[in-house]
């Protein structure tokens, strides 16, 4: 018969998993998607093996959470960010209860939703991260799993069997993947040569193969575009070293992690070098092994390159097993209290979100330094995901006085020459007014959209297009790419936005007259 501090600390768990969906879905609901959301909503409309810039899981996800999209709001979009994060945090709640007891578990559920990266950017708005978290944490967990098992039967092999497939779908989520098995590489290599000599390990590794074989072959029928695009961002040749863009980029995963588990990790992590980790030493070198690699790679990258905060995330939320473990050494399992580290966390991540909703919403005007003229807001992160709802509504309005006087003929396209803003005209203007959206320019800016032209109907000589730019991401570039496409436009129609009562940004509208076919598009 189970304990009753099993049970306090199970009915801790989905307690916690409970309010925090909760909180997930209201803030789901008071924000319009972001940049990167949009886009790989876009991903959903039309499936592929494999896209531009990831692999396909986000895309999967998104189509089933809005049900084929039949639902259309952000909440539906966003859902399955939001069953990925509470699945994360009871998985790395069994992770840290078979390394260590079951306050482990808890205390690092409670680190992880204290984790702004699990528990806002990967559990709350929807990335390829999102689903790529579930798996890599079930990979972990499989893993320290078959490092207990003490002789080595069919069950071993299911088990390897079940980590090829749940490590395959990880990097079918996102090919940091990878670096999961390379962790069982190094582990196997330098610690526990005896997993070499099963027969289940290179059996997983096939699987994992054939999972990701879509990745592979969509890039073989693309000329392996994916993969020029991605060393072109991490590539060391010819860079220089740039201390400063260091200095910020690993500010900035400081402050994804949260500041006080980045602390708690270094302090664990420094710990665990010296052997001071009261637990089974395999454990920890498991975890290590598929950790640390993907954070000293970026950490190198970083030092030239600029890199993404949160591309490092799923090795910092494994660390956190780390100083679960150290603090329930340190606390009173009888007393079964929250450390303060881990209450201060959860305040910055509290005050973190709801700061971030806040000003999104009702911040007077724009951060921005530009407060007029073509390109104000400009720099403002906030405008990206403010506002296009009411400019949808606005724009449906001018488009349908536009056709009913003849200024422009039913079903004129609209033209986009890069990915941002163009799938948040998609979803937030396009879907209203039936309109079609057309990239023109290359592969590099327009992204996604380069193939989503091969569902539509092209443009012809002659035809009639509208352009539409908000003014924080207006250019010069971009507006005369669009109208040297173009035989004439006529000058723009602008729609005001307002945050609070104060002009924030316009959004321009151009009627662009007599496409040409032969530009080229460059």
């Amino acid at each position: 018969m189970r304990s009753n501090a099993i049970w306090n600390y199970r009915e801790r768990i989905f307690l916690l998993i409970a309010i925090s969906t909760v909180t997930r879905l209201i803030i789901a609901s008071c924000s319009e998607l972001s940049n990167a959301e949009v886009y790989y909503w876009t991903y959903s409309r039309w499936l592929q093996l494999n896209y531009y810039d990831h692999p396909p899981v986000v895309a999967w996800l998104i189509r089933l959470t809005t049900a084929n999209h039949l639902f259309y709001q952000e909440v539906f979009v966003r859902l399955g960010a939001i069953i990925a994060s509470a699945t994360c945090t009871w998985l790395i709640f069994k992770i840290g209860t078979i390394i260590n007891n079951q306050q482990t578990g808890w205390l690092a559920a409670l680190l992880y939703t204290s984790s702004i990266y699990g528990s806002l950017i990967a559990g709350t708005y929807i990335l390829p991260d999102s689903p790529q978290m579930v798996f890599w944490l079930y990979s972990i967990l499989l893993l320290i799993k078959i490092s207990h098992t003490t002789s080595y039967d069919q069950k071993a092999d299911l088990q390897w069997c079940l980590f090829g497939i749940i490590s395959g779908l990880c990097i079918m989520s996102k090919v940091h993947g990878l670096f999961l098995w390379l962790g069982v590489a190094l582990y196997a290599l330098m610690i526990n040569r005896a997993w070499l000599q099963y027969r289940g390990i290179y059996l997983s590794a096939l699987i994992t193969l054939v999972i990701i074989s879509p990745i592979i072959i969509w890039n073989i029928q693309n000329n392996f575009i994916s993969y020029k695009a991605y060393s072109g961002r991490v590539s060391l040749t010819g860079a220089r070293l740039h201390a400063v863009a260091f200095s910020k980029s690993l500010l900035q995963v400081m402050v994804i992690t949260n500041p006080v588990n980045f602390f708690l990790i270094c302090s664990s992590l420094l710990r665990a070098f010296k052997g001071k980790i009261p637990t089974l030493k395999k454990d920890i070198q498991l975890i290590l092994f598929c950790s640390l690699p993907l954070i000293i790679v970026l950490l190198i990258i970083s030092l030239f390159r600029d890199t993404l905060a949160h591309w490092p995330g799923p090795a910092y939320s494994c660390l956190l097993i780390l100083p679960a473990i150290k603090l329930a050494l340190d606390s009173k399992p009888k007393r079964r209290t929250v450390p303060t580290g881990i209450k201060l966390g959860l305040v910055f991540i509290i005050i973190t979100a709801l700061s971030g909703v806040f000003i999104t919403n009702y911040y007077p005007g724009t951060l921005s330094a530009q407060k007029e003229g073509l390109d104000m807001g400009t720099g403002d992160p906030t405008l990206d995901d403010y506002g296009w709802e009411e400019a949808g509504k606005k724009f449906d309005s001018l488009y349908k006085n536009d056709v009913g006087n003849k200024m422009m003929p039913p079903g004129a396209p609209i033209v986009v020459d890069k990915w941002f803003p163009a799938a948040h005209i998609d979803f937030y203007i396009a879907t209203k007014t039936k309109q079609q959206t057309i990239g023109i320019g290359n592969v590099a800016d327009l992204g996604h959209y380069y193939w989503m032209n091969n569902h539509k109907k092209p443009l012809k000589n002659g035809d009639s297009a509208y352009f539409i730019v908000p003014s924080n991401l207006f250019t010069y570039k971009s507006f005369d790419k669009m109208i040297f496409s173009f035989d004439h436009y006529e000058m723009p129609l602008s729609i005001s936005q307002f945050r609070s009562g104060v002009l924030c940004k316009q959004y321009y509208i151009f009627r662009l007259k007599g496409y040409k076919s032969q530009t080229p598009n460059n």
